[in-house]
């Protein structure tokens, strides 16, 4: 079996459909930014494509489609004298469409062909966002949607536009207060600071976020600020957690070497794949350090963050889900299945091959911008 081409649609739900195509006549899917991504502005459909003409085919039509390994470190770092370097999230991309048809090849799930799952009923959060924007009672509302649901465990997220640092933590404060006080039976809630604060004002905020009771405080400071975030999750008691902007396992190590942080969060786009992030789960395990992936959108990416995360015995935090990224969700189980879409705050994997996604090509050609 070989590749013999690698196509990209854009949608106009925001995402583009990548398809690996092989002359057996089996194909891998992903998912690229598109037009109108509210999560990565910008012209990602060309970045993209530009990434798949000049580099991704030209070194992988023609190749064994089920050499997953070999093509990720062709791909992140370079083969014999050419050296590549993708982006990790460019790298992802492929690495999971590879995987995909893997395991429509074999017939077997993905989350079998990574080891076997520990479970395939994963609990998942509502993750809701743009508090800078919203009133706490704004906030509350979207909490309560995701309450009616099913959610049991919930995030809300500031989602700062641009820099702003420690602008207004006292309404912070008191929209976790309401959320936290309207969840008083003790479901699971966390606080997304989305690198909003200085050093010393998440101190300050955590503490009194712990006071509350609070389950995990994501991101308080700018992702680069290392020894920063090593002063602030050395100060509380609250799991303050990291790692979704962050590329490749060398980033991870560095990431736990100076800033240490309770839990590692790496995203399946951006850390680099189901390949790269199940290498990353397994230090964190060596490290003994909890995970907790990001990955807010719904839809064959999520799917194979689900599958990665189902094989880790020591998964046992919620996973993240949102529907503020994915378009309409009504659009994306018509798109991919109603198995994507989760069920009283659980998603359910089943036994279907690859990442279980079902494409329904009229929906596609629909969506096709």
């Amino acid at each position: 079996m070989k590749i013999v081409d690698i196509t990209q649609t854009p949608l106009s739900i925001g995402k583009s459909l990548i398809r690996v195509q092989t002359d057996a006549g089996i194909e891998g899917w992903a998912e690229a930014p598109g037009y109108n991504n509210p999560a990565m502005p910008g012209n990602n459909v060309a970045v993209f494509e530009a990434y798949l003409e000049s580099i991704i085919k030209p070194t992988l039509i023609g190749e064994d489609p089920l050499s997953i390994n070999r093509h990720w470190e062709t791909l992140a770092t370079g083969k014999d004298d050419r050296v590549y370097r993708l982006p990790a999230s460019v790298v992802a991309v492929i690495d999971i469409a590879l995987w995909d048809l893997f395991g429509k090849e074999t017939g077997l799930p993905v989350y079998t062909l990574m080891g076997g799952a520990a479970r395939t009923t994963i609990p998942l959060y509502w993750s809701t966002g743009s508090g800078w924007k919203f009133t706490p009672h704004q906030m509350l509302d979207l909490v309560k949607e995701g309450q009616a649901q099913g959610f049991q465990a919930f995030k809300i997220r500031m989602d700062w536009k641009g820099w702003r640092q420690d602008v207004n933590p006292e309404k912070d404060y008191q929209m976790f207060k309401l959320v936290r006080e309207f969840l008083s039976d003790g479901q699971y809630l966390g606080f997304d600071a989305n690198n909003g604060y200085s050093v010393s004002t998440a101190i300050q905020q955590g503490r009194r976020f712990e006071a509350l009771g609070i389950d995990h405080f994501e991101e308080p400071l700018p992702y680069w600020d290392l020894p920063g975030l090593k002063q602030v999750a050395d100060a509380l008691d609250v799991a303050v957690s990291a790692g979704e902007q962050d590329a490749y396992r060398w980033w991870f190590h560095q990431l736990v070497l100076l800033g240490n942080p309770d839990i590692l969060q790496p995203d399946i786009l951006n850390a680099g794949g189901p390949s790269e992030v199940m290498r990353i789960y397994e230090l964190a395990a060596t490290w003994e350090k909890p995970i907790m992936p990001h990955s807010p959108q719904a839809g064959i990416n999520s799917m194979a963050s689900l599958h990665t995360y189902a094989c880790i015995q020591n998964a046992t935090r919620p996973h993240e889900f949102s529907g503020e990224f994915s378009g309409s969700l009504d659009e994306v189980a018509d798109l991919y299945g109603e198995g994507v879409m989760p069920v009283n705050g659980k998603m359910h994997l089943s036994a279907k091959p690859g990442f279980g996604v079902e494409l329904n090509e009229t929906a596609v050609a629909r969506l096709t911008t």
